[in-house]
């Protein structure tokens, strides 16, 4: 009877950790852009986007790490965070894009929500052999 930790039952590191590379790569094509416009400023979609982005991220990253603890957590939102100041300080090189404070609250609060939310729901179940 296989355990919980056999191959069967735990993804392989890739599995975990390509949704998160491949959710960075979007997120820095999408900064990468010069003079993207999501709507009016009236409407503060781009805080909605900023937010939603860094939420998913620090989600995913949090799923892909192999122990979801508290600690864990602090550093994903960390990590999150910090990804944002970088990613902000990388659009004032970008012609039409400027670096902003709000956008930077906008994603470490998303990563924050999007932590909140990871460990809220559980994770995916486990499959299971015919034998159990």
């Amino acid at each position: 009877m296989p355990s919980d930790s056999s191959p069967a039952a735990t993804p392989s590191v890739a599995a975990r950790w390509t949704p998160p590379a491949v959710w960075v790569v979007l997120i820095l094509i999408a900064t990468s852009w010069p003079g993207i416009s999501v709507g009016p400023d009236t409407l503060a979609l781009d805080k909605v986007f900023h937010f939603t982005a860094y939420a998913v991220l620090a989600a995913l990253l949090l799923r892909a790490s192999s122990r979801p603890r508290l600690v864990t957590a602090l550093a994903v939102w960390g990590i999150v965070a910090v990804f944002g100041a970088v990613d902000e300080w990388h659009q004032s090189f970008i012609p039409s894009r400027s670096m902003s404070f709000a956008d930077w609250i906008a994603d470490s609060s998303g990563a924050l929500v999007g932590i909140i939310v990871a460990r809220l729901i559980p994770p995916w179940p486990r499959r299971r052999t015919a034998s159990s």
